[in-house]
């Protein structure tokens, strides 16, 4: 049986569509068998992100609509070679989803839900920024979850840039667990390439320690605060205040 994590938060904008195709790639990386369910409707973003915009034959939709097997809506990506995706493209009965992942269960060995398919799911990850909104809303997001019966939940602490943390702009990744009371399973440095398709190597890093501690090999998390120590991290932080 595959690991069904779902992927949420109440609040847009927080990076949970990016931190599941990231999660995804470290996890197919690592030898998993892993599937992304793209819970965007209209545009499929994740598949967008993930480099497999308008490759799928098959949607959940057409899924809903008997069309085709479950099997048939996987689109495997071209060249991580572990890592399908799923889109549901014009999907209006989100039942069908929960139905799908039912028949890819043994196919995988993670299945990674981007706010989709929830009944399916003991193990939720909710994606935050490091920001007041986000973090109010996160907390909602928590109480939502525990209320729907998804007693496994845990902290991704997205776009932590750590020279806000040392100039005392925003509290450090550890302190936002603390403060929600949800395990921290991942710090994502802040990267502003992201929305251009340009992710970092600390970023990917990031990612790799995300999976091996949500796989179970290692606890470990992004130190975002190390590159912006000593002289040269004084000057980041002093560019960083500019952008």
């Amino acid at each position: 049986m595959a690991k069904k994590i779902y992927m949420t938060n109440l609040k847009g904008g927080t990076g949970v569509t990016t931190c599941c195709v990231g999660l995804g790639f470290a996890l197919a990386e690592a030898g998993e068998r892993t599937l992304i369910i793209d819970g965007d409707r209209d545009g499929a973003c994740a598949m967008q992100i993930g480099g497999c915009a308008n490759m799928q034959v098959y949607t959940l939709a057409d899924y809903e609509k008997g069309a085709c097997r479950a099997k048939q809506t996987l689109t495997s990506h071209p060249k991580a070679v572990n890592l399908s995706f799923i889109s549901s493209l014009g999907l209006q009965d989100l039942s069908a989803a929960e139905r799908a992942v039912e028949e890819l269960d043994g196919l995988f060995d993670y299945i990674l839900l981007d706010k989709t398919a929830r009944g399916k799911c003991a193990s939720a990850l909710i994606v935050t920024e490091p920001y007041a909104a986000s973090l109010k809303i996160s907390d909602c997001c928590k109480a939502k979850l525990s209320d729907g019966g998804i007693k496994d939940i845990g902290l991704i602490v997205n776009k932590l840039n750590g020279g806000q943390i040392l100039n005392g702009d925003v509290m450090t990744a550890q302190e936002i667990a603390s403060l929600l009371r949800i395990p921290l399973k991942a710090v994502i440095p802040e990267d502003l390439g992201v929305p251009l398709g340009r992710w970092r190597k600390s970023t990917l890093k990031a990612f790799k320690a995300a999976a091996d501690t949500i796989s179970g090999k290692r606890e470990a998390v992004c130190n975002v605060i190390r590159p912006y120590l000593g002289i040269n991290g004084y000057f980041k932080r002093k560019v960083r205040e500019r952008i």
